[in-house]
């Protein structure tokens, strides 16, 4: 004879309590990806400044790494765009103009696999790698890093969209996107910080 193992029901939350779980998260998660690209800010200032053996811009003949800067504009706007219509979602599910929040989302989210995609096309036209120089190692692993954390990102912003579309009572889309901006505005600030360095001040 087989016994049934005892369960016992999980407990829901009660709202107020899980909106401030989700900003609390939201916020740590925007600190630790402020604190994750900072290592690559102080890498740039600190290798540019050394310049060991004069190799900061690449190896000699070469002396200079260059990249196209019309990409890197493109990658700006798209991130930037993206941030200003997730805003825009917010803002709208705040007041009585429902009916755009989902339209915005959905650009948002497209305009962020853009700049994921423009990044990527970008690496097949570079013409250096890692070895050439510290403005070619912090630039790849700065640009690489972000372009991994803005697809993660949009991942998250896909199911928020997703889900609040098929369960559009369920769920709370405006404390959710809320959410969801604190850490994509952050990595758009992260997106001005190295076209600055990267594209502005090399």
């Amino acid at each position: 004879m087989s016994v049934e193992p005892v369960t016992a029901p999980i407990p829901v939350e009660p709202p107020h309590v899980e909106s401030r779980i989700l900003s609390v998260g939201s916020y740590l998660l925007a600190a630790a990806v402020t604190f994750f690209f900072v290592a690559f800010f102080f890498a740039f200032l600190y290798l540019r400044a050394l310049n060991s053996n004069g190799l900061w811009g690449g190896p000699k003949p070469h002396h200079h790494v260059s990249v196209p800067t019309g990409s890197g504009i493109a990658i700006l706007v798209c991130v930037l765009a993206s941030v200003a219509l997730v805003r825009l979602a917010v803002l709208e599910l705040r007041g009585r103009g429902r009916p755009l929040w989902l339209p915005a989302g959905a650009a948002a989210l497209l305009l962020g696999l853009a700049a994921v995609a423009i990044q990527c096309w970008q690496y097949t036209d570079l013409g250096f790698g890692t070895e050439e120089g510290g403005y070619a190692s912090v630039y790849l692993g700065w640009t690489g890093f972000f372009s991994i954390f803005a697809f993660g990102t949009m991942l998250w912003l896909e199911s928020n969209l997703l889900t609040a579309r098929r369960n559009p009572t369920a769920v709370n889309p405006e404390r959710d996107l809320s959410s969801f901006f604190v850490v994509w505005a952050t990595l758009g600030a992260v997106e001005i910080a190295a076209f600055v360095l990267l594209y502005g001040v090399k």
